[in-house]
């Protein structure tokens, strides 16, 4: 049997590799999980962790990087890809084996034999296994991801091989395997309808959230398209909402498929095609964003731990016998701050005008359509995200039950980052927090050490839908509803009409709950 690396990591290089783990976790009584970008929460992704708070010292975690294979099929624009393969560069795997040009890059691959897929996430570092086992998608509501997928390879939780194939018949296993978080088995292959390659045009803006093209809140007749219309009608679309009492601002990004109307001069033909690349939210100095990104990333931590530091830095001049100071410089900070924090977002976000205006942008599908290639990076902003999918016929009273909500709790609701906004298109994957309904998204970013922690943080927004009627399924890849609350897992299964065919399936296909840690019993309510 393969032994793990120095870091605790499986890497086996065949499928027979992993019948041998399994085998050996069931015989053990061991867990075993797959790490793909490690993007979600560490007990979504590992195995529990040993009496040493060590998740690698007990159990069986792998990692799939040499199961990264791309196989084309040009005739029918159809490709086979190892679970492992990124869908881009991931500059975080722990294999330092990722590359952003070679056969562990998916898109790259496609990309370069003149294929696309048409759903293309902010983020592509992920792995095609994490990305479909948490239900992602890109920002559009006109392509899916889920509908490109033909079939997927996978190692049950008995050591068996098998291969699920998509079917009209909705009830087939096929629609209960995909978006499974790893709790059915180990996902080795997929097999992906492709499109030709593509070329996009769009702009972003930033302005007020009254001076938008489009009637954000809703609330009033107004001639602009509504929010629902504008997501819905709008290509590919990315916003994000500032929604503070003294900062009320949105970046909004919008691209298309460019048509033979689209291309001019300036651009150049399509065999001819000249991109003009989407420049970053952060300037670029000396041909790299990492410099304004770590000062980005240090301004904003420092509002994000706001008052914490400055309680401590003071605190420790009233341990000399400041008291004085300290209590006569708490209110005046406390009053400023409202107003500072504006004039730091300014430096970075601010509203366009007509000396500065927006940007326009063309390049190819994977130019400009992934964002964590031009965006900073995640080990400079240190966040937590909780995305919530509404269906989107509510998308006005979702914003609009929020807003009210920012209004009436200040900096306890709006923390101290932004809200980004997306499309989702309804899916018919058993747990897809789209299932058969299409979808705004609302990704919650959240400064990790902020005055509250993360799980209380975002409780207030999972109550707050809930209370106000608002249906909503959270993404599975990241902050979770409290399973003690109430929408932990009775409320999860009640958004879901597929939850007992998933839950029995489970069952029969992991029947030594080899893949189901602490964190999945608690969060989906799961006994034994």
């Amino acid at each position: 049997m393969i032994q793990p690396d120095k870091n605790g990591l499986y890497h086996p290089a065949t499928e027979d590799d992993i019948v041998e783990l399994i085998q050996y976790a069931i015989a053990q009584k061991l867990q075993v999980r797959v790490r793909g970008a490690a993007e979600s929460a560490d007990g979504a992704v590992f195995t529990d962790a040993d009496t040493t708070g060590n998740v690698f010292g007990k159990y069986i975690n792998m990692e799939l990087n040499n199961l990264r294979s791309v196989t084309i099929d040009k005739s029918t624009m159809q490709v086979t890809v190892g679970g492992g393969c990124n869908l881009g560069f991931d500059p975080f795997d722990p294999s330092e084996t990722s590359d952003e040009n070679d056969a562990n890059n998916l898109f790259y691959q496609l990309n370069q034999n003149g294929l696309a897929i048409p759903n293309v996430p902010n983020a592509i570092h992920q792995t095609v296994a994490g990305f479909i086992s948490t239900g992602s998608s890109g920002g559009t509501m006109q392509h899916s991801f889920d509908e490109c997928i033909l079939a997927i390879r996978m190692i049950d939780g008995t050591g068996k091989v098998q291969t699920f194939t998509k079917s009209d018949d909705l009830t087939n296993p096929f629609y209960g395997v995909v978006v499974s978080m790893g709790l059915l088995g180990i996902i080795t292959e997929v097999t992906l309808q492709c499109q030709p390659a593509f070329n996009i045009i769009g702009h972003e803006v930033t302005t007020d959230t009254d001076k938008s093209a489009y009637n954000f809140f809703g609330t009033t007749p107004d001639p602009r398209q509504s929010l629902q219309d504008y997501l819905t009608q709008t290509e590919f679309s990315r916003i994000l909402w500032w929604p503070y009492k003294t900062l009320n601002r949105l970046i909004s990004w919008q691209a298309k498929t460019m048509t033979a109307a689209d291309y001019t001069p300036q651009t150049g033909t399509p065999p001819n095609f000249t991109p003009s690349p989407y420049k970053p939210l952060f300037p670029a100095i000396l041909k790299s964003t990492l410099p304004t990104e770590f000062v980005a990333s240090t301004a904003f931590e420092l509002i994000a731990t706001w008052p914490n530091w400055f309680y401590n830095l003071t605190g420790n001049q009233a341990n000399s016998g400041n008291n004085g100071n300290l209590n006569a410089a708490k209110p005046v900070v406390e009053l400023l701050f409202p107003y500072v924090y504006p004039l730091l977002t300014d430096m970075f976000f601010p509203v366009d005008t007509p000396q500065k205006p927006g940007q326009n942008f063309w390049d190819t599908w994977l130019g400009s359509l992934p964002m964590d290639k031009v965006e900073f990076s995640n080990n400079l902003f240190d966040l937590e995200y909780s995305e919530m999918w509404v269906p989107i016929g509510l998308a006005n009273q979702v914003i609009n039950t929020m807003q009210q909500h920012y209004t009436a709790n200040g900096y306890t609701a709006t923390g101290f980052y932004t809200v980004e906004i997306l499309a989702g298109k309804n899916s018919n994957f058993w747990l897809s927090p789209a299932y058969q309904t299409d979808v705004i998204r609302l990704n919650i970013m959240y400064f990790k050490n902020s005055a509250l922690n993360p799980e209380d943080y975002y409780n207030q927004f999972w109550t707050l839908l809930a209370e106000n009627k608002i249906p909503f399924r959270p993404h599975w890849g990241k902050n979770l509803p409290l399973p003690t609350s109430t929408t932990g897992p009775t409320y999860l299964q009640s958004q879901y009409p597929k939850w007992n065919d998933f839950m029995n399936l489970r069952k029969q296909m992991d029947p030594n709950n080899i893949f189901l840690t602490t964190y999945w019993k608690s969060q989906l309510g799961i006994d034994g």
